[in-house]
């Protein structure tokens, strides 16, 4: 009977959880619940219900919505830290490519340069 409880307060947890993520996640994309309802193939009540952590979609339901919004559905899974977290993570690396990227770019329009420079003597 306490697992049961504790499976159940679980369950309810992660009914918020999804309800919260697709709900911030729908904000964000600048869709109203009718927009994604239809991209998702899905009632706006039903929606409703899971943003506000009432209902549990089925699988093909979930990766409907992940759809909709343009995220993998494991996303609408992770707590917002986890997923701001791994936006950092992605962002970091993009910068720190992009500056890889244009130090050597410079570098050679720098060597082309003084090429041409050269040359012209």
């Amino acid at each position: 009977m306490e697992s049961q409880r504790k499976r159940n307060g679980e369950g309810e947890v992660l009914k918020s959880l999804l309800g919260g993520n697709v709900k911030r996640f729908r904000i964000n994309s600048g869709f109203t619940m009718e927009e994604l309802a239809e991209k998702a193939g899905i009632s706006v009540p039903f929606l409703g219900a899971i943003e506000r952590g009432e209902k549990w979609p089925s699988p093909t339901t979930l990766a409907g919505i992940g759809l909709g919004l343009g995220v993998n559905p494991y996303d609408l899974l992770k707590p917002e830290t986890m997923a701001s977290q791994d936006i950092n993570k992605i962002t970091t690396k993009l910068i720190k490519d992009i500056s890889i990227i244009v130090n050597q770019s410079a570098k050679m329009m720098n060597t082309v340069v003084k090429e041409n420079h050269k040359a012209e003597k």
